[in-house]
């Protein structure tokens, strides 16, 4: 009878024993399964066989004027052709009022009656009738930049708040003014807000050499 407990006993701690030890391996290969696992997710950088590529580069704005073909790649005209005879800048000897001062323009001398044409697009603001000093039509050209015609005859109907384009007839040469004893020429000044400036910064008149 003693002998079947004691076996009975060493069966339980055996089975016991064996338990345990199950147990144990089935939590190693858990812990194992998971982390190879968990680090199977992690990607590291690895070198491309092709060689390194190039970052992308920064879009660069286009420096080249926009518009196509609405653009005007010369957008003044000469107002008249002729030649010029008396420089921008010149001190000038007027025999006609007796008077000396700096000549802020350029002289065509021209015949009575030539063509005078706009220098570019613009609006008129000025037509001025003057028998001593001499008739005057002033164009707006928009961003402070105006030109102006003087000793002319305007042509009919010219009036404020007209729209004119480069190249468009506007007036012609007349015969009196200030400068007549002279003879006969465009006087042609250009402003850039309200400050004369050389017309040739715009245009590309000729000089007379005579």
């Amino acid at each position: 009878m003693k002998e079947e407990k004691t076996k009975s006993k060493k069966r339980v701690l055996y089975y016991s024993i064996l338990t345990v030890c199950v147990l144990l391996l089935a939590a190693a290969i858990v812990l194992t399964v998971y982390f190879v696992t968990g680090r199977s997710g992690e990607v590291i950088d690895a070198p491309d066989p092709s060689g390194p590529t190039e970052p992308d580069k920064p879009d660069v704005p286009d420096d080249k004027p926009t518009g196509g073909d609405d653009v005007d790649p010369n957008p003044y005209v000469i107002p008249i052709s002729a030649t010029y005879n008396f420089e921008y800048g010149e001190i000038y000897t007027n025999q006609t009022i007796g008077c000396i001062y700096r000549h802020y323009a350029i002289d065509f001398s021209a015949d009575e009656g030539t063509d005078v044409f706009a220098m570019a697009d613009g609006t008129v603001t000025e037509v001025n009738y003057h028998e001593s000093l001499g008739n005057r039509i002033t164009v707006d050209h928009g961003n402070g930049l105006t030109s102006v015609y003087i000793y002319v005859t305007p042509v009919a109907g010219l009036g404020v708040g007209q729209k004119v384009t480069k190249g468009e007839k506007i007036a012609e040469v007349g015969a009196e003014g200030s400068e007549m004893k002279d003879g006969a020429h465009l006087h042609f000044e250009v402003k850039e807000n309200n400050k004369w400036v050389d017309p040739n910064k715009y245009i590309d008149a000729v000089l007379d050499q005579k």
